[in-house]
């Protein structure tokens, strides 16, 4: 190494020792949670500028412009890129596929593969070097680790549930280019396999669902769209097609696999969905492009009649829905033929457009007005259509199943949701309807039941036939619920028909109640002082 040379490297290789070593104490105490975690760091990146220089253990973000770590003032003058080419290159090469084979960091610190990027900043422009590094014996070691994984914890037959751990290793390491080819078939499958075995609580399903989500988006950013796609200065998810990219040159697994996840992540993002459907169409993905136009085929995609259009894409998980006459007949077609494409596989979770002259919505606080809401809310106001209405209801309601017909949020609702509050509302013989829905709502994520007693009991009053309906309500409120603003309870009927409910109920529950209906038990003593005696003396048993 010539003297002039080194006065460019040394500075790099210090810089880069000093970075493993306060990684190295780190990674030291760094406890192994997951079989599938193998090692930690597979990227380093120098980044020299003529101000100085910094070293990145993890990719940056397109818009870090920070200072560099190590000040060198006029570092890179003078450098030419055939010199980094010919004279760095080697050198660092050298340097940093010693410290990757190297005895003295721990099995933790590295992963099976170390991808090293050098960029220098030369005249205000970025020139980038490369090369990447394996530990072929790791990489098997992995491999077995996999499969041993897939064998005895995704077995269907095997009662073992992978650790919430495991979920961020698998869906990587099943995507990762390096360890299997592309084959979106056979991740599917392990996929589903992972389904099945989380189905065991509404939190470990969740934190699966993130786990796989950012998995799956991270591979169509790094290694599909990156190829074929260039993203906007925006960095959502608008990207544009290279023009240069032809759909020969797209090998046919790496497209299946793109629509895979565009199908994957669509279950909890419709946007993402859409937006990867157009690409891979731009891309010439036939598949993309009919599921984008006409859905999968396995639905009626469409129903016209002079008094109402109906279009539905199973795909895209929408339906539009213009009504042409506003009457009875209209909203019994479009009914119909909502029943019929859920009993042939249309998802609960829709979206609607709804074209109509008529604004109907339910009188219920928090509820969202979309266009969901208002078409059923104009179909309620017939009464004849009463029976179809619950039909739907009973057929698409679901716990932890959203309509997509708001942002995901405070107003987001169950299937069914506003169906059954406005049939509650219409007749008292759709009360059971309620008390079903109350017990299958998820009230740890859903709220907007929380107003629907106060409207229920203004609607029907507190009488013994809806006490225990309103009580089914007031139980099905979220944690944040509040108060009652007026109790309702004043008769000894009234009274008898709450205890009746209360004692049948285990003590937190009526300690929920308690608090719905009089703000806790302290506010309802105060209350009791002016009550009648026999109300006085049926409730004060509920008073600690």
């Amino acid at each position: 190494m010539t003297s002039g040379v080194q006065a460019y490297i040394d500075p790099i290789l210090e810089e880069i020792d000093q970075t493993y070593a306060s990684e190295q104490k780190r990674i030291a105490e760094f406890q192994t949670k997951s079989v599938l975690h193998e090692g930690i760091h597979n990227y380093l990146k120098v980044t020299c500028k003529r101000d100085g220089l910094w070293v990145d253990t993890y990719e940056p973000f397109d818009w870090d412009h920070r200072r560099p770590d190590v000040d060198i003032p006029g570092f890179t003058e003078g450098v030419t890129l055939q010199q980094v080419q010919d004279e760095w290159m080697p050198i660092l090469r050298e340097k940093v596929e010693a410290l990757f084979k190297s005895d003295e960091f721990s099995s933790m610190f590295f992963s099976y593969r170390l991808d090293f990027h050098l960029e220098v900043v030369l005249e205000n422009k970025a020139s980038h070097f490369t090369f990447s590094l394996l530990n072929e014996d790791k990489r098997l070691h992995l491999l077995a680790s996999i499969e041993q994984f897939v064998e005895h914890k995704l077995n269907p037959a095997s009662k073992a549930i992978p650790k919430e751990e495991d979920d961020f290793f698998l869906v990587r390491h099943l995507l990762d280019p390096h360890l299997y080819p592309i084959d979106a078939q056979r991740v599917n499958e392990l996929l589903n396999r992972m389904d099945a075995k989380v189905k065991v609580s509404r939190k470990r399903e969740e934190a699966w669902r993130h786990q796989l989500s950012r998995g799956l988006v991270h591979w169509a950013e790094d290694e599909f769209l990156a190829k074929y796609a260039d993203r906007e200065k925006n960095y959502g998810l608008e990207y544009t097609v290279k023009s240069d990219i032809l759909p020969s040159d797209i090998p046919a697994p790496a497209m299946e696999m793109f629509l895979l996840t565009a199908m994957r992540v669509g279950s909890t993002d419709a946007d993402a969905r859409q937006n990867y459907l157009e690409i891979a169409a731009q891309l010439g993905s036939n598949q993309a492009a009919q599921w984008l136009k006409n859905g999968s085929g396995r639905i009626p995609a469409s129903y016209t009649s002079e008094r109402v259009t109906c279009k539905a894409n199973d795909i895209l998980q929408t339906l539009e829905v213009q009504i042409r006459s506003e009457e009875e007949e209209s909203y019994r077609e479009a009914l119909v033929y909502l029943c019929d494409i859920l009993r042939k596989g249309f998802t609960r979770e829709y979206g609607m457009k709804f074209k109509s002259k008529v604004k109907n919505y339910l009188p219920v606080p928090k509820l969202a007005k979309s266009a969901l809401h208002r078409f059923f809310a104009n179909a309620l106001e017939y009464p004849s259509l009463h029976p179809l209405l619950a039909e739907y209801a009973e057929n698409v309601m679901e716990e932890f199943k959203w309509y997509n017909d708001v942002e995901p949020g405070e107003k987001s609702v169950m299937p069914g949701t506003y169906v059954v509050m406005g049939l509650g509302l219409k007749e008292t013989e759709y009360f059971s309807l309620v008390n079903r829905y109350m017990k299958l709502v998820d009230s740890e994520h859903q709220s907007v039941q929380d107003g629907y007693a106060a409207v229920f009991a203004e609607e029907h009053g507190l009488t013994p036939d809806t006490i225990p309906v309103w009580t089914r309500i007031l139980l099905a409120g979220n944690d944040s619920a509040k108060p009652l603003k007026s109790a309702g309870i004043e008769s000894v009927e009234q009274a008898k028909t709450l205890v009746d409910v209360l004692e049948k109920l285990e003590d937190y529950k009526q300690e929920v109640l308690v608090y719905r209906i009089w703000g806790g038990a302290k506010k309802l003593r105060n209350s009791l002082k002016q009550a009648a005696p026999e109300v006085k003396e049926l409730l004060e048993k509920f008073i600690p």
